[in-house]
């Protein structure tokens, strides 16, 4: 039953995905085209011209980045949101117990998370200057902030929907931090992986309902929750 109401955020994840890839693409190609060209031909030409697509490349996955976390914000945020609404009321939770959160302070909260991981993205960049260590806690660093602030978002869909507020919804999150930290890891993988990652990512929301109700000692299953036969 869940995967009717799973259908629409995987459609417009994956769309967000593709606009994400065509617009990485079209500034690729516009810088490509732009100076490629103008080189001049001698034996360094060639040394150049590999360089300078290897920072092409770099930049159009920086704009790919950006905009589809931008993007997934503004598109995604109120489907992800409904999906966890229904899975609560697929398990047993009172229509009475779950708000309807505005779709601005949706917009307002995922942007606010987006943000927040493309600076820490940038700085972590730039950690890469110092030889050797930078480049370690770069990694370490990079990873940990990527699994919290994704963890805490896809965790926060629950929370949401029970009337709590982005600041009370990260206190949360740093209180079960193996939780917001092991979903966060999975959402993390799954952006790396272009069009299938975004549509799996429904998944992340249910497994975020699922913990939520597993923390709290809430039902996990329709068996549980007594309405259906075990």
């Amino acid at each position: 039953m869940l995967w009717r109401f799973a259908v629409w955020p995987i459609l417009v994840n994956i769309a967000v995905s593709l606009a994400s890839l065509f617009l990485a693409y079209q500034v690729g190609s516009h810088f490509w085209q732009s100076y490629a060209n103008e080189l001049p031909i001698a034996w360094w030409a060639t040394i150049v011209k590999w360089c300078l697509f290897f920072m092409v490349v770099v930049v159009a996955l920086a704009v790919a980045f950006v905009a589809y976390l931008l993007l997934q914000s503004v598109f995604c945020a109120w489907f992800f949101s409904q999906l966890a609404r229904h899975v609560e009321l697929f398990l047993g939770t009172p229509e009475s117990e779950l708000s309807d959160p505005p779709i601005v302070a949706q917009i307002s909260d995922a942007l606010r998370a987006s943000l927040k991981l493309i600076i820490v993205t940038v700085l972590v960049l730039l950690l890469n200057v110092i030889p050797v260590a930078g480049s370690v806690a770069a990694l370490v660093i990079g990873l940990y902030a990527d699994a919290f602030i994704l963890g805490s978002e896809f965790f926060g869909y629950p929370l949401e929907l029970r009337g709590i507020r982005w600041r009370d919804r990260q206190r949360i999150a740093k209180a079960h931090l193996g939780t917001t930290l092991g979903l966060g890891t999975i959402v993390s993988l799954l952006f790396l992986v272009p069009i299938l990652g975004p549509a799996v990512q429904a998944t992340s929301v249910v497994g975020a309902v699922l913990l939520f109700r597993r923390i709290n000692g809430l039902p996990t299953t329709r068996a549980e929750a007594g309405l259906d036969p075990a």
